[in-house]
């Protein structure tokens, strides 16, 4: 089938805002990512290869050809396999990206991204409150709002800090535009934007989980001092004061009608931290450390100490999570192994399940944002970098299909900028 060169790039840039604004909802996504490779192959004509891209390629797949490389250390041999199978986007989302022969529009398809995706959490949260008027109500009374943002994050079959690893870039990417408006647009597009950005500040905050926030904020602090001005330019970002002050002020009044917040943020996280690897001293370790950093900490400590017994091969994909529960139970930490707590830190993840290979893959596959981001001079990629570093370092977002597809589909985008636009590197 012959298309025009046009209709083929608005085509591809469309496919790549529908497929990043799918990821979540995870079964329309796996749908739209497989139609995607499909169009690909129909369109072969269109990739090309080169030594360079095949050398990047094989850096953002390097956690599948990891699964590829240790696969006979699996015990179940099909069970290696499935682990492959969920990371295989990892390889196949950059050979079709990154061998595209056009330019992407990069800032377009980031801008309607972040509108689409924020408009569709909008929809879900009004409709969360439709559907979950007791819930919403009870939760604008105060009353456990410690699950508020997962009851949220679970009405569209989600987890909540997966689901705000994507809200906190949204919101960023929000605001990188209200600020590039701020001189380029006219005043019903400003007023547009900020909406936009309002919007996503309140879905960030209501799901509420504590890094996320964080990292929306220093990703905001980037945006906002990331280049050296000129005085128009300078003049417009005394408004983004405005921007800031705008975070500021919802957070606060989200603290008010929400209070727990300031619990979670201080005593919640910070409680009980001489019972580390002691979880079971705690009178109820279901109520007063079931949240908090110790429970992560004690997980971290069993799970250096499981790495350490096989540094160099580790004990396979399949079984890195099964080996940690056995040796909750080995130690007699009954609190984790009731509760078959997963690593929560994907560096030390894949060091376990990969030996000290998978950890330094680990590092080489977070770290590419970084490089990517700051020798093409893409302020996103770099705040992605800060993000999806940080979120892996007290989650493991490489075992999970929205955090495998979300950081493979944005780093092969971001890589291929780099490649249509090398002017850019400094």
């Amino acid at each position: 089938m012959i298309v025009s060169e046009r209709t083929y790039r608005f085509s591809y840039n469309t496919w790549l805002i529908v497929l990043a604004a799918s990821l979540i909802f995870r079964m329309p996504a796996t749908i739209l990512l497989i139609l995607f490779v499909a169009y690909n192959l129909f369109f072969y004509n269109h990739l090309r290869f080169t030594k360079k891209r095949l050398i990047l390629i094989g850096l953002i797949a390097s956690p599948f050809l990891l699964d590829l490389i240790f696969i006979s250390n699996n015990e179940l041999l099909q069970e290696g396999l499935k682990h492959a199978e969920k990371r295989i986007s990892m390889l196949l989302l950059p050979l079709f990206i990154l061998t595209q022969n056009h330019r992407f529009n990069t800032a377009l398809i980031i801008r309607i991204y972040a509108i689409v995706t924020t408009l569709i959490l909008s929809f879900c949260l009004v409709r969360f409150a439709i559907i979950s008027p007791d819930l919403f109500s009870k939760y604008l009374n105060g009353v456990d709002l410690w699950e508020m943002g997962y009851v949220f994050a679970n009405s569209i079959n989600m987890h909540a800090p997966a689901l705000n690893l994507h809200v906190a870039f949204v919101v960023v990417i929000n605001f990188y535009f209200l600020k590039e408006g701020l001189t380029k647009v006219s005043k019903k597009y400003q007023i547009w934007r900020a909406a936009i950005f309002i919007a996503s500040i309140i879905i960030l905050f209501y799901v509420n989980t504590r890094l996320a926030i964080v990292n929306a904020f220093i990703g905001i602090l980037l945006i906002t001092f990331y280049k050296k001005m000129s005085v128009a330019e300078f003049k417009a970002n005394r408004k983004l004061v405005l921007g800031l002050a705008l975070f500021i002020t919802l957070a606060i009044a989200f603290v008010k009608v929400f209070p727990y917040s300031v619990e979670k943020f201080t005593s919640v996280t910070f409680s009980n931290l001489d019972k580390i690897g002691k979880l079971d001293d705690l009178e109820n370790p279901e109520k007063t450390a079931y949240n908090g950093l110790v429970t992560r900490l004690s997980i971290w400590k069993s799970g250096l100490e499981l790495a350490t017994r096989n540094p160099i091969m580790g004990v396979g994909a399949a079984d890195g999570k099964k080996e940690l529960i056995s040796y909750f139970e080995e130690t007699h930490q009954n609190f984790l192994y009731k509760y078959e707590f997963p690593v929560h830190n994907q560096y030390l993840d894949f060091w376990i399940k990969f030996g000290v290979l998978g950890a330094l893959i680990a590092f080489i596959y977070v770290g590419l944002f970084a490089y990517i981001g700051i020798t093409s001079k893409q302020v996103m990629c770099v705040f992605f970098f800060i993000l999806f570093a940080s979120s892996n370092f007290v989650d493991d977002f490489l075992i999970r299909f929205d955090g495998i597809v979300f950081s493979a589909l944005w780093l092969s985008i971001f890589t291929k900028h780099a490649l249509d636009y090398p002017e850019n590197k400094s």
